[in-house]
């Protein structure tokens, strides 16, 4: 019957029960209420990243320190880590950042470094380094168990009320994703993005380390810049006031070395 609806030599290719279970999953997200992009000058990142792999002997990434700040800003803003639970705001006992993988596969890995507030970017660096490496072998075992689940649950309109039911759950998305996010593809090219969901209250997408040109006092210099994109959940956070933390945030990231106080 369809078939009568389709042009001549289209194909019809059917989802997997894994991409089926992540179509359930994104519809089942709810989008974003505010965006906020500012270009962030990473001269001074990139100095602090030198100076301390000359002393620490440790690789540090711009992710590293993207970690530390959002876990600072946060600890300084805790009602910017709250979530929530239907009619419930729930207030975590930690700050768990969550960083998506970049992944091959459709189901993208992410990592959950928890009590971040409280470890230090050497601790950021090991763990984060050790979980992605985790991840990314697990990545298609994960797909495979989400092919299996949805043989289990092979009938969609049974399907998507449990997606919907355990999507909402804060318990689910805070062992999953964390109480705050970053997400990051490592294009260069690309100047930012903005992911469709958000399973937090907040989420923070990086773009591409780009050197721009950059006033600097009456001068114009050619720096390494990125865009970063901020998305709020206003049902908690009232946008100007998470605006006015996140220039702490870009502080920070701009003077690095008052991230290692507790170094």
């Amino acid at each position: 019957m369809f078939s009568l609806f389709r042009e001549r030599g289209d194909e019809i290719i059917r989802a997997s029960y894994a991409q089926r279970i992540l179509m359930d999953v994104l519809d089942a997200a709810r989008r974003p209420d505010s965006y906020a992009v500012i270009l962030l000058d990473l001269s001074a990142a990139d100095a602090f990243r030198a100076e301390y792999r000359k002393k620490h002997g440790v690789a540090l990434t711009h992710v590293h320190l993207l970690i530390k700040a959002l876990a600072r800003m946060l600890e300084k803003n805790p009602w910017m880590n709250y979530m929530v639970d239907g009619y419930k705001i729930v207030k975590p006992s930690s700050i768990d950042i969550g960083v998506s993988v970049a992944a091959e596969e459709g189901v993208t890995p992410v990592v959950v470094i928890r009590e971040a507030h409280r470890k230090s970017l050497r601790e950021i660096s090991q763990e984060l380094r050790q979980k992605a490496s985790q991840a990314a072998q697990m990545e298609k075992q994960n797909l495979a168990r989400l092919n299996r689940i949805g043989r289990l649950i092979p009938i969609g309109f049974l399907r998507r009320p449990l997606i919907r039911f355990l999507a909402r759950r804060y318990w689910v998305r805070r062992r999953f994703i964390g109480t705050a996010q970053i997400t990051s593809l490592g294009f260069r090219d690309l100047a930012f993005h903005l992911p469709s969901h958000i399973g937090t209250t907040m989420l923070l997408s990086v773009g591409g380390v780009v050197r721009r040109p950059v006033v600097v006092g009456d001068k114009i210099e050619i720096r390494p810049t990125a865009y970063l994109a901020f998305q709020v959940d206003t049902r908690v956070l009232n946008a100007k006031r998470a605006l006015r933390a996140f220039r702490q945030f870009r502080r920070w990231m701009e003077h690095p070395d008052q991230l290692e106080g507790d170094e």
